[in-house]
C-alpha cells in the first residue's frame, strides 16, 4: 500500500458535506472539483493528527510541486492545478511512502516491542502502567489501528518527539514544537483545502533563503532519510546530524526514532481510534534506540524561534496556559523575548507579509474575524511527559511594510503593560489571601487564564487601529493608549474582587484585602509601564 496512489485514504470534508460526513481521497485529489464543490478541510480522528496532515501534505507540495517563483505561486493560487498534474508530481517521490517503509528504520530488524499505543505522544509509559499511574489517560484504551492512521500516528511522533529516554532522540526542532499556518481569510465562505496548504508552501527563490540544510545533496535518502541506513547516533560510533549532512526539504521529513511498524501480525476489526473497520490493523512495533540525532543551526518554516546571542535558535514551544494574544506579536511578526531573546516568526509567516500575498489575501479592511488567521498549534511537554494539546487561531492584521518597526513597538508596549498589569494582580491577590504572601505556595494561573481571556477583544481593538492609524497623529496614539491602560486596570481590578472575595482568603482579614487592593490600584496607576501608556 502506498501513501500517494491508489488508496483512498485521507478523509476530507467538502463544501456541501452534510453533518461532516467525510469522503475519502488519496491525496492528489485535494483539488478534485475545487470550482463546483470543493474540498475544505481535513477529517482526522485526533486534533494532533490533523495538524500532523496539514503538514504532511504542505510538505508533499514543497517537496514535489514549490512553484519557481511569486508569478508562479500567483497563478497556482488562482488557477489550482489539477488532480492528474498534482498526481504527476508525486510519482517521483511513491517509493518514499510505501507503507511499509514511510518514516521507518530502513535495516531495523531486532528492537524493543511496543503495543501501537505507545505512538500516540501522550500515552501512559510502562513505568507507569506497572505502577498502576495511569489515572488521566488510560492505558489498554488503544490496541488496534487502521493502517494509514498507524503511518500517521507515526508522522506524528516523528516531527514532534518529545524526549523519550535514553538515546530516544528529539524531533528536528526539538520535543512538542510549535507549528504556526497562515489560514485564508473565511468570513464570507469557506476556503479551499488547497488554499490553505498552498497559502503555506514557498516558492523555490524563497525556500534556497532557508539556512538550514545542503541543497546540494540529491540522493533521496537526503530528503527522506528512511530511504537508506540510518545516521545513528551511538556515544562512540556513532554520529551526529549537521543540517549541512541534509537536503533543507528533511526539515519536513526528519526521522529521529528508529521504529518499525509490525504490518506482519494484522488483525481484522474495528480501528480504535477511527472506529472504521479494516481487514490490516496494525497492533505493534519495534523501536530502538540512537536514532538520528539533529543538531546545529535549524531553523524548521512552519516553527517560530527564538534567536539567544549564546544559545542561538531554539525552536518555540507549547506552554502552561495554551496560545493566546500575549503571543501574536512573537508568533506574527518579532518580539523582545523580556529582553532576554528575539522572538521571531515562522518563514512561512515572514513571507506571507513580505511578498504579495498580504495583498492577494486581504480584500478590504475589517474587523478581527474577517481577516486570515494563524493557527497555531502543539504540544506542551514536560520532558516526556505530554501536559497539553495547544491549539488557537490569531486574526492577522495588515501590516503595512514601511511601518513595520512603528507596529512592533506599539504592539510590544500594549503587551509589556499587559505582562505588569498581570503580575500586580497576582501579586495583590496573594496578599490578599496571606498574612505571609510571600510563603503562600500554589497555582494562580487560573488568574492569568482569566485575564488575558478578558482583555483580549480590547488587545485586538487596539491592533485594529495600530494597524490603520497615521503615525504622525500623536493625540490619537495617546487616546488609544489610554483605552488600554482603562480597559487593564478595569479588567484586573474586577478580576481581584472576584477571587479575592469568593477565594481562599485564610483568616477572613478584610482590612488586608483593602489594603491589597489600594496598593494594586496605586501600581495599575503608577507603574512603569503602565505610565509608558499615559506618556
Amino acid at each position: 500500500m502506498n501513501l500517494l496512489n491508489n488508496w483512498k485514504w485521507m478523509p476530507v470534508l467538502r463544501l456541501t458535506s452534510q453533518a461532516n460526513e467525510p469522503e475519502t481521497i488519496e491525496p492528489w485529489q485535494i483539488t478534485e472539483y475545487i470550482d463546483t464543490n470543493p474540498i475544505v478541510d481535513i477529517l482526522a480522528p485526533r486534533a494532533d493528527f490533523k495538524g500532523a496532515m496539514y503538514q504532511f501534505l504542505i510538505g508533499l507540495l514543497q517537496t514535489t510541486f514549490a512553484p519557481e517563483d511569486e508569478d508562479e505561486w500567483r497563478e497556482y493560487w488562482h488557477n489550482p492545478p489539477g488532480g492528474e498534474t498534482l498526481k504527476a508530481a508525486f510519482v517521483h517521490v511513491l517509493p518514499a511512502f510505501e507503507l511499509d517503509v514511510f518514516m521507518q528504520d530502513f535495516n531495523l530488524q531486532e528492537g524493543e516491542p511496543k503495543d501501537i499505543a505507545a505512538l500516540l505522544i501522550e500515552a501512559p509509559g510502562g513505568k507507569t502502567l506497572r505502577e498502576n499511574l495511569d489515572h488521566f489517560v488510560k492505558g489498554g484504551e488503544v490496541q488496534k489501528i487502521a493502517p494509514h492512521w498507524a503511518a500517521i500516528a507515526l508522522f506524528t511522533l516523528q516531527i514532534n518527539a518529545p524526549s523519550g529516554g535514553v538515546g530516544h532522540r528529539v524531533g528536528l526542532r526539538g520535543g512538542g514544537p510549535l507549528t504556526t499556518l497562515v489560514l485564508p481569510n473565511e468570513s464570507v465562505a469557506p476556503a479551499s483545502l488547497w488554499q490553505k496548504l498552498w497559502l503555506n508552501v514557498l516558492t523555490r527563490e524563497e525556500f534556497a533563503e532557508m539556512k538550514s540544510g545542503n541543497s546540494k545533496l540529491k540522493a533521496p535518502a537526503d530528503i527522506f532519510p528512511w530511504m537508506a541506513k540510518t545516521r545513528t547516533s551511538e556515544a562512540k560510533t556513532g554520529v551526529e546530524t549537521y543540517p549541512e549532512d541534509c537536503h533543507p526539504l528533511q526539515m519536513y521529513w526528519a526521522m529521529p526514532r528508529r521504529i518499525r511498524l509490525d504490518l506482519a501480525h494484522s488483525g481484522v476489526g474495528h480501528c480504535d481510534l477511527s472506529g472504521e473497520h479494516h481487514e490490516n490493523l496494525v497492533t505493534g512495533y519495534i523501536t530502538k534506540n540512537y536514532g538520528v540525532n539533529y543538531v546545529g543551526a535549524w531553523e524548521h518554516p512552519l516553527t517560530p524561534y527564538s534567536i539567544d546571542l549564546k544559545t542561538g535558535s531554539l525552536s518555540i514551544k507549547g506552554q502552561p496556559g495554551g496560545v493566546c494574544y500575549r503571543h501574536w506579536l512573537g508568533l506574527v511578526l518579532d518580539a523582545d523575548d523580556q529582553g532576554k531573546a528575539k522572538r521571531h516568526s515562522a518563514k512561512v509567516v515572514s513571507t506571507y507579509f513580505r511578498g504579495d500575498r498580504q495583498r492577494l489575501i486581504i480584500k478590504a479592511k475589517g474587523e478581527a474575524d474577517s481577516l486570515p488567521r494563524l493557527w497555531a498549534f502543539g504540544y506542551d511537554m514536560d520532558n516526556m511527559k505530554a501536559r497539553c494539546w495547544y491549539e488557537a487561531t490569531l486574526p492577522i492584521f495588515p501590516v503595512d511594510k514601511a511601518r513595520r518597526g512603528d507596529i512592533q513597538a506599539a504592539v510590544q508596549t500594549l503587551l509589556d503593560a499587559a505582562s505588569e498589569a498581570l503580575g500586580t494582580l497576582r501579586i495583590a491577590v496573594k496578599q490578599a489571601w496571606f498574612s505571609r504572601p510571600k510563603d503562600a505556595k500554589g497555582d494562580v494561573s487560573f488568574l492569568d487564564q482569566d485575564f488575558w481571556q478578558n482583555t483580549e477583544s480590547a488587545f485586538y481593538q487596539q491592533l485594529q487601529e495600530i494597524t490603520q492609524e497615521s503615525p504622525e497623529n500623536d493625540a490619537n496614539q495617546l487616546t488609544r493608549r489610554e483605552h488600554w491602560r482603562a480597559s487593564l486596570r478595569r479588567q484586573a481590578l474586577a478580576i481581584f474582587d472576584y477571587w479575592a472575595l469568593s477565594g481562599d482568603n485564610e483568616d477572613g482579614d478584610l482590612k488586608r484585602l483593602v489594603q491589597a487592593r489600594t496598593g494594586l490600584e496605586y501600581w495599575l496607576n503608577n507603574g512603569k509601564q503602565m505610565k509608558k501608556l499615559a506618556a
